[in-house]
Formats: C-alpha cells, structure tokens, sequence
C-alpha cells in the first residue's frame, strides 16, 4: 500500500518538475520584497493550506473509490511541489534553488510526511470499505493510543509555523 503512495507521489512529481521548469511572467506577483510569500496570510490560513492535501486524502478514505482517489491526490501534492520547485529555480536563476529550498522545502520536511501518514491510515480505511462493499471484509485492527493522529497535527501546526515565522525572514534574506 505504501509502495503505490510512493509511486504516486513520485510519479506526480517528475510531471511536476518537467512542467514547471518554464518560467512565467507572474515572478514579481509571486514574491513579495518584503518576503511575504503567500500574500501575508494569518497562522490560521497557512495552517489550512498546509493542511489541505491532508483533509482532502480524509475526504477520499470515506469512501470506497478511495483506493483510485488517495493514490492520485498523492500524485497532485507531488506534482504541486515539484513545479513549484522547478518554477522558482527557473524563474530566478540566481537564487532560484535557495528560494525553492526556503518557500517549499522547509514546510515541506512537515507536511510530506504526514500526507503519508494520512494517506496510508485512509488507504486502509478505504480498502475497509471497499471489502465491506464486496463482502470479503477484512479485520478492523485492534490498535490503540499509537499517536499517528497526534503527530500529524503537530507536523502541521509546525509546517504552519515556518511559513509563518521562517520563511518571510529567509525570503527577504535571499531577495536582498
């Protein structure tokens, strides 16, 4: 199950890296001299965008198409952040890399991991269902208190923070 998460993923992401490595004329609409990246949103608002991928896997593990739903949300968050990461090391040629490293990479050391998390307990939420709905359901696991949930909160609560609190101070660094 988490090989086809990985491949997603990964397959989504070298799409990604080839799509976004043209440059586009929104350079100076993207980034800010002051540093704010994504418009000088609240902690709440960069909390929610962090999160999206996430409550979009929870969404898809509700139902029984989950199994073909999780693996391609996967491939988008992949896609999303590889093109990013292309775009910006193409549209800056100096500084392109060290400012994909600062606006993506650091939020991205949270939230990745814990999509995986996520997707994985919603993969296996899904696959319940899925037996469920073809009568060949197979045993609900008997684990209690293991965290998964509560790790991921923390992993978004601190991506959240550094592209609050971190990634306007390096921005405004490598800009300079």
């Amino acid at each position: 199950m988490l090989l086809v998460l990985a491949a997603g993923f990964l397959a989504g992401s070298a799409a990604g890296a080839l799509a976004g490595s043209a440059a586009f004329d929104l350079v100076p609409q993207l980034l800010a001299e002051d540093g704010s990246v994504y418009g000088g949103g609240s902690y709440a608002a960069l909390l929610l965008d962090c999160s999206a991928a996430h409550l979009l896997t929870l969404l898809f593990s509700t139902s029984v198409f989950g199994v073909l739903l999780i693996p391609a949300a996967m491939a988008m968050r992949g896609f999303t952040l590889a093109c990013s990461a292309a775009w910006l090391a193409a549209a800056w040629p100096g500084d392109g890399w060290a400012l994909a490293l600062a606006v993506l990479a650091l939020p991205a050391l949270f939230t990745v991991p814990s999509l995986f998390v996520t997707a994985q307990s919603g993969m296996a939420f899904s696959l319940r269902l899925l037996g469920a709905y073809t009568r060949r359901a197979p045993p609900m696991p008997r684990r209690r208190g293991d965290g998964r949930a509560a790790a991921v909160a923390l992993m978004l609560l601190a991506a959240a923070g550094v592209e609050y609190f971190i990634v306007p101070t390096l921005v405004r660094l490598i800009l300079k």
